[in-house]
């Protein structure tokens, strides 16, 4: 019989090693993990960038507090410049999202899941840049979590504007509908490496390296 303390250092090597992933996966573009005393300036600069609704900082905070992982900032010079809100779903999640109960600030605890808790999906709450530079950065933080720790899942994701529509087109997710009656719901269809390599070599690290 396995022992409790077994289990509990299991788990704990299991959360510490997605964690080494996440951060190495992000970290080349200049992202960092998002704590409390940053929530205000992440929420600035989503506020500024995003368009329509936001998550207000505790909402963000809840978040970022339930999962330890959805929210990365990216700075240059001391200054935010770039945002990536990737949220670990449950089987709940999945379902709230799907029927249009999860919006873009109402998150409940049972449909996140915990550093401990084996993701059904992924949903990319938002990502954002001041400069093109920056958006790619985004894009690229996006590409490179998803590829390193959750690529065995589906991701979802929104698009409010006629740009991030096309942006979905690219990255092969097809359209949903719009299950809260209101903005278009998009979901993957596997990763993009065609895209992801073009990016990788853009930025000027070896495609065979970032997307194996």
């Amino acid at each position: 019989m396995r022992s409790s303390i077994d289990e509990s250092s299991r788990s704990r090597a299991g959360v510490q090693f997605q964690d080494d992933q996440l951060h190495a996966a992000v970290a080349p573009h200049g992202f960092s993990q998002v704590y409390e005393h940053q929530i205000d300036e992440f929420h600035q600069l989503a506020d500024e960038l995003i368009e329509g609704e936001i998550a207000g900082p505790d909402a963000l905070w809840r978040v970022q507090s339930w999962t330890g992982r959805a929210l990365q900032l990216r700075r240059r010079d001391g200054k935010a410049n770039a945002l990536l809100a990737s949220i670990p779903l449950t089987s709940a999640g999945v379902d709230a999202l799907l029927a249009g109960q999860f919006g873009f600030a109402n998150a409940q605890r049972d449909w996140v899941c915990s550093p401990t808790e084996q993701a059904h999906a992924l949903l990319s709450w938002g990502m954002a840049g001041r400069s093109p530079m920056d958006q790619a950065a985004s894009l690229r933080g996006l590409l490179a979590v998803w590829y390193a720790v959750y690529g065995d899942i589906r991701v979802y994701a929104r698009a409010r504007s006629t740009q991030g529509q096309k942006l979905m087109s690219r990255l092969g997710f097809v359209p949903l509908g719009r299950p809260d009656g209101a903005t278009l719901l998009f979901g993957s269809t596997g990763f993009p490496h065609r895209i992801a390599k073009m990016l990788a070599v853009r930025s000027g690290m070896p495609a065979e390296e970032s997307y194996a």
